[in-house]
């Protein structure tokens, strides 16, 4: 609601986007002028031209009827165009933050990649959907990363992706996709990572050359992003435009794995040439590549090494070390992996026994290749991630309606283990000290606004001190604590290689405001602010550590070590003189 006296503006929100209400009527003006975004009305009255309004008119002479009236503050403001919060922030208040029109956006584009994989799928490729399960009685690809679930007693796992049985429907009808859940229990904090997710499935028999595999994964990806230039551009527009280039009539540039270590040696001088996998770094310099040589922003990396490769990957007849497979890579991340599968019993066997798994675990799955089964193959994206990819968003999370990750369970903190206000952090950091049986000296004194008046009034030096500094991702708006030696200033560069994006110093009122610290009183303790919390290397070079504790008139001294110990910080260098 914008007020402006005798005429007012009412912005409505309802599934087709918004729509503005022109109040004059002082009475009406009154029935909504207490209330809150997220009241719901019924409103009748005039529509008007006005080619500036969101959908070409306006309402004027409204006639308001509040059905229901919100007079609660939001906790978080999505009502406007971008929420000025970091993400962890966004997603603890999941519910709400998902109404905001850009990250609405994210997921009605979601929405239509999915659909337009469908179309896809069912149109070009004549392929037939499957729906497989999801508890399952084996790891469905081998290794430790599955979630175990106890079923009436035993013991059964969260399938990791429905590769075995996209396989077994190959011999029912040939040419199968779907849209299946995945569930994996990679501890992983990246940000493209999650727990659990959605997989786009595809898998296909017969083939003159296993490279058809991958003709029909680069034309679905031209189809998706066609598709959602012609139906959701205002979608994207909403994203500002950030959508990946896929012309199509310009194919995706398709190296060997050796190609592609060569190439990243060629152009970076970072040699990568004798590890079994590409680096972040190397991913991102091909797309880099893929971009500048061709004008597409995806490239495929082709004959990857068996040793990275799942039990069912086929090996090259003539190079038994390498296989027919593939990884896709899109804007310096790998979305999609697929490739030829092993097609004999014999050959199977022989797969699940190199990776150390036991082939009666398999019976269903190796069933259908003694009675047969043709030569075939395919792939899988993550939805999650594909959306982040062609989106060119930051993190996986954004991504996700109610992410999982070590952290979170459909989107609510595990263990939210966050303290808020001065006092309560002082008491948690001495709790902890004592808990942990760690020698410290707590004192009280007067203000010290400055590290020399700190230093000063404890009776230590300069150095010893440790300054907590709180940044915010210009990007990601993400709060992060870097923790320098007193005498020592923050090297803004080097913060911005540690963390992945330029940072600025985050506003008193935030800090205040989010965690009732005033600045100079914040202490190097940002685990308990449940935010990235990193220490500069130099800290360590000191035996003491001496910082504020929650305020600017209570201090800790203790052993360097032990800080380290209890805080667990993620260590860099980020300072200079």
């Amino acid at each position: 609601m914008r007020a402006f006296g005798k005429l007012n503006f009412l912005i409505l929100r309802d599934r087709s986007g918004f729509a503005q209400v022109v109040i004059e009527d002082r009475s009406e003006f009154q029935k909504i002028a207490q209330l809150q975004p997220g009241t719901v009305l019924t409103i009748s009255g005039e529509a008007s031209i006005n080619t500036q309004a969101g959908l070409g008119v306006e309402v004027i002479h409204p006639k308001i009827t509040v059905d229901v009236p919100i007079t609660d503050v939001p906790p978080v403001d999505y009502y406007k165009p971008e929420i000025q919060s970091d993400l962890e922030f966004i997603l603890d208040n999941r519910a709400l933050s998902l109404r905001n029109r850009e990250i609405q956006a994210v997921f009605k584009i979601q929405a239509g990649i999915a659909h337009a994989y469908r179309l896809f799928m069912y149109d070009q490729v004549q392929a037939v959907e499957y729906f497989a399960p999801n508890i399952i009685g084996a790891s469905s690809e081998g290794g430790a990363e599955f979630f175990n679930v106890d079923y009436f007693g035993y013991t059964a796992t969260l399938a990791q992706s429905s590769q075995l049985y996209k396989q077994i429907m190959v011999g029912v009808n040939e040419r199968v996709f779907a849209l299946m859940p995945f569930f994996r229990a990679e501890n992983s904090h990246t940000p493209r990572h999650l727990t659990e997710g959605k997989q786009l499935e595809f898998e296909m028999g017969f083939f003159d050359h296993w490279h058809e595999i991958l003709d029909i994964q680069e034309n679905c990806l031209k189809f998706i992003v066609k598709y959602l230039h012609e139906n959701y551009a205002p979608e994207i527009n909403t994203l500002h435009g950030n959508i990946i280039l896929a012309p199509e009539n310009i194919p995706f540039p398709r190296l060997t794995f050796a190609e592609a270590q060569e190439l990243y040696f060629q152009r970076t001088g970072i040699d990568e040439r004798h590890e079994p996998d590409l680096s972040p770094a190397a991913e991102r310099e091909l797309c880099r590549y893929a971009a500048e040589e061709f004008g597409t922003d995806l490239l495929f990396v082709i004959d990857w090494k068996t040793i990275k490769r799942p039990f069912y990957a086929f090996p090259k007849e003539n190079q038994p070390d390498l296989t027919n497979t593939f990884d896709l890579l899109c804007n310096g991340t790998e979305i999609t992996s697929g490739g030829q599968r092993r097609h004999t019993y014999a050959s199977m066997v022989e797969g699940i026994k190199s990776k150390g798994l036991d082939p009666a675990n398999f019976p269903d799955y190796l069933s259908i290749f003694q009675f047969g089964m043709p030569p075939h193959g395919g792939f899988g994206m993550g939805l999650e991630r594909l959306t982040m990819t062609l989106l060119k968003l930051k993190n996986i999370r954004e991504t996700s309606l109610f992410p999982s990750d070590p952290k979170r369970i459909a989107g609510t903190r595990l263990k939210a283990k966050l303290f808020y206000g001065s006092e309560n952090i002082r008491n948690e950091i001495i709790r902890l000290m004592k808990q942990g049986d760690i020698d410290f000296k707590h004192m009280v004194h007067e203000p010290t606004p400055t590290s020399e008046d700190s230093a000063r009034i404890r009776g230590t030096s300069l150095i010893e001190g440790v300054k907590a500094i709180i940044l915010r991702g210009k990007t990601t708006k993400k709060n992060y604590q870097m923790n320098v030696p007193s005498n020592l200033k923050l090297d803004m560069k080097a913060v911005a290689e540690l963390v992945g994006e330029k940072c600025e110093f985050e506003s008193p009122e935030l800090i205040q405001e989010r965690f009732g610290l005033a600045v100079g009183g914040v202490p190097p303790f940002g685990n308990l602010l449940n935010i990235d919390t990193f220490f500069d290397e130099k800290i360590l070079e000191n035996d003491r550590a001496a910082f504020n504790c929650g305020m600017q008139t209570e201090s800790m001294i203790m052993k360097t070590s032990d800080l380290v110990k209890i805080v667990q910080p993620k260590l860099g260098h980020f300072t200079k003189e």
